[in-house]
């Protein structure tokens, strides 16, 4: 018999969908048997501007002048959304999920056919009392909570919830911490008791919206945890298993800055242009020229979009020259929903063999494979509902060391994922390639050498994938760093392999070809939309013919730019 699960929310709608759909996938033998959602006006100030997809955090009562910036902001957007629909050949509206507001949750939970009840505060009982008439396995609260609501039915595990404190400020903490304990409450106890705490630090670029993202996320991993150990074992085992599955998979990803940090990297930040202001107001102009646009409504009018490839390499919050806070990578990722489709290269290659493309389309990849991404990448990953591709290089995975290009550019602290983490990631559905063994220049000739790289690494993360691996990208990804043998390999043992110099990916009908191409990516959303039109290439190439002798190297042999 399945054990029925209550979830009551005091956080935004898309975290109880999320949450409740996690918990099916993860633990077996669950059936939900009822959400109470509160409204959202009750909600605590920056749950609602995460459910309303706000990227800056604003006053809960804001003055006149703060409203007339955010009304005029508010404007301006829309102006420039209205215009790159424009560009982009008007296409008709993308497929990706709306925002989930309170009626979309109602529509949802309806046809999961999940009774679903909206309350307002102190409201539960009744709302419990509509939907949930019988006897359930284990309630869980999700979000903070005053008190716990008073249930009219019977819990045989009681109720969990995940309450947040700030730690304390000390020699090896900030003040910013947050402490996230995880407690069950079983009625007629009088009391609650811990399951687990975890230490969520407080990182150099972390904000508001970044970290609630982040905390959520530890949070609900932590609520699922001990939801389905208290389901198989009781509260005895739960408090060891929950910190077994902490340490293994957590606590990688939730390291301090360490060393000394270059001082370029200690004033860095995050989403700053790399180019002129005046330098990019030229190049817009290029992006509405008729060129552009004619090209981009031929693609629209034939459904021939191209599929655009970004190469990251992680979202951070603590300074690392090619990377991305969770900030400014939330703000990338809504940009793109409104502009782009986003899938995985799994999903991007099919519709490519379809030979028809509607809608501009857009995938995520993310190199070498760095621990911060479990938690920084996979918080704004699970909140908007988007997926990625990550490429790993596996010797470090094994060694447990940092990457060399880190050593040698004087970055200490940032370490990859663990093979526990992989493995819980990819059975969450996330795609994993290959990124070499240690991160070799396949520039090589070398055959034997190339073989173990690109071979060996494929063999390594099946085995411990236990599943296909279709893809591999080569580091560094210059034309200098894939040799025609390394071609050769590479096209004989994945389904596709990419670069990094740039280009578009053209759908073909039937056999797609082995080599994809890959854009470079831009913490700022001017450079990143001008990149991904290939505005900066039509610049190389104009700049080409007019001065041969006096240019920079083509596009295609540029490095990719580092995130300030």
């Amino acid at each position: 018999m399945n054990k029925r699960i209550l979830i009551i929310s005091n956080a935004r709608p898309s975290r109880a969908w999320n949450f409740a759909n996690r918990i099916l996938r993860e633990v077996p033998g669950i059936e939900i048997c009822g959400i109470v959602q509160r409204s959202i006006g009750s909600l605590p100030w920056v749950q609602q501007m995460i459910a309303a997809g706000k990227t800056r955090i604003a006053h809960p009562t804001p003055s006149w002048a703060a409203k007339a910036q955010s009304l005029i902001r508010f404007m301006a957007d829309k102006v420039v959304d209205w215009l790159l629909w424009l560009v982009h050949g008007s296409p008709s509206p993308l497929n990706n999920p709306k925002r989930l507001t309170m009626e979309r949750l109602r529509q949802e939970c309806s046809k999961a056919g999940w009774p679903l009840a909206i309350a307002a505060q102190g409201e539960e009982a009744r709302a419990v009392t509509s939907i949930c008439l019988s006897d359930v396995s284990l309630v869980i609260l999700l979000g903070e909570f005053s008190s716990v609501p008073e249930l009219p039915v019977h819990t045989s595990n009681g109720c969990i919830r995940g309450r947040t404190y700030k730690g304390n400020n000390n020699a090896n903490g900030s003040s910013n911490d947050v402490l996230i304990h995880i407690e069950q409450l079983v009625a007629g106890a009088g009391a609650s008791f811990t399951i687990f705490t975890q230490v969520l630090p407080w990182q150099p670029f972390d904000g508001t919206l970044g970290f609630s993202l982040k905390a959520d996320l530890i949070t609900d991993d932590l609520l699922l945890q001990t939801a389905a150990a208290l389901l198989s074992g009781g509260r005895g085992s739960a408090s060891t298993v929950v910190s077994e599955w902490a340490n293994r998979i957590l606590a990688p990803s939730l390291s301090r800055p360490t060393g000394v940090l270059p001082d370029t990297f200690k004033t860095a930040r995050f989403g700053k242009r790399s180019r002129s202001t005046w330098k990019l107001c030229l190049d817009s102009l290029l992006l509405c020229s008729p060129g552009i646009l004619c090209r981009n409504w031929y693609r629209r009018i034939v459904g021939r979009y191209p599929v655009l490839i970004l190469a990251h390499h992680l979202v951070s919050d603590r300074p690392h020259r090619m990377g991305v806070s969770t900030e400014v990578f939330w703000r990338q990722v809504l940009f793109l929903q409104k502009h782009y489709r986003i899938v995985n290269l799994a999903e991007s290659a099919r519709l490519q063999r379809l030979g028809q493309i509607n809608v501009p389309t857009v995938v995520l990849t993310f190199d070498d494979g760095y621990a911060d991404n479990f938690l920084n990448l996979r918080a704004v990953a699970n909140e908007v509902r988007i997926p990625s591709t990550l490429f790993i290089t596996t010797e470090p995975v094994e060694a447990r060391r940092e990457f060399d290009h880190d050593l040698a550019a004087g970055v200490r602290g940032f370490f990859p994922l663990t093979w526990e983490q992989i493995q819980y990631w990819s059975s969450c559905g996330t795609e994993f390639g290959s990124h070499t063994r240690t991160h070799f220049d396949c520039g090589s000739t070398d055959l034997e050498t190339l073989r173990s790289e690109i071979i060996g690494s494929k063999n390594e993360l099946e085995a411990h994938l236990k599943r296909p691996v279709n893809f591999f990208a080569f580091p560094f990804g210059k034309p200098e760093n894939m040799s025609a043998e390394a071609k050769h390999l590479a096209a004989s043992a994945y389904k596709h392999y990419v670069s990094t110099f740039g280009g578009e990916s053209l759908p073909q009908v039937g056999k797609l070809p082995s080599h994809l191409l890959r854009k470079a990516f831009y913490g700022n959303l001017w450079e990143l939309e001008l990149e991904l039109q290939s505005v900066f290439d039509a610049v190389d190439s104009i700049k080409r013919c007019l001065y041969p002798q006096a240019i920079r190297p083509p596009t295609h042999s540029r490095r990719l730019p580092a995130v300030q």
